[in-house]
């Protein structure tokens, strides 16, 4: 994986106008997420060790080598899929995954992404309901070419503060989502040890 991955998103700048470059830079990032993805949640790779701490279902990871890149990640505890307002008794996917990374040398800056295990409706939206009274939105990649374009969808840079604010607060998070095929996706996120994997990422990922 290239080195200059991290160092290019974090150069990235983000407005309403201006998502083409947000979701280059995102696909950056997630090609080497999804690597790790694509074996076991562990992240047990060379470049990587494995969750430097795991705080009930949320767990910090710190890289080993430059770029040095900071991040917490949890697995959702269920998942359920409806098509025609029909819950469906099985499908074809891993499961959704929620994670915060850390933006290097930017005093608490983060970024909130979602895996959705499943290629996602191309420009469509995810609903991120903290205690079914806080929401934020999260978007799909509106043109994807590669699969980790297709798979994932992000947070705008001026919602992450209220995002990490809303799950510091919560109990438990519901991402809804649509697949390619119009199946709604929830994904349920417990939110215990969040506080304290976000304090310990601080603490760890400490600014250059």
């Amino acid at each position: 994986m290239p080195i200059g991955i991290y160092e290019m998103r974090v150069q990235m700048k983000i407005n309403i106008n201006s998502r083409s470059v947000y979701y280059f830079s995102m696909l950056l990032l997630c090609v080497f997420l999804s690597f790790l993805f694509s074996t076991t949640f562990s992240f047990g790779q060379d470049n990587l060790r494995k969750a430097e701490k795991s705080f009930r279902d949320w767990s910090v990871f710190i890289s080993k080598k430059e770029p040095k890149m900071c991040f917490i990640a949890s697995q959702s505890v269920k998942g359920e899929a409806f098509r025609n307002n029909q819950k469906l008794s099985s499908v074809n996917r891993e499961k959704g995954t929620l994670y915060i990374i850390k933006i290097m040398n930017k005093d608490s800056e983060y970024e909130g992404t979602f895996y959705a295990g499943y290629p996602l409706q191309v420009g469509s939206r995810a609903i991120l309901e903290v205690d079914n009274k806080e929401k934020v939105v999260f978007f799909a990649h509106p043109s994807p070419k590669a699969k980790v374009e297709k798979e994932h969808a992000w947070a705008q840079k001026f919602d992450q503060d209220k995002l990490v604010n809303y799950l510091k607060k919560g109990s438990k998070a519901i991402m809804s989502a649509i697949s390619h095929r119009n199946t709604v996706t929830k994904d349920t996120f417990m939110l215990t040890g969040f506080s304290d994997a976000m304090s310990e990422l601080e603490r760890r990922c400490e600014i250059n």
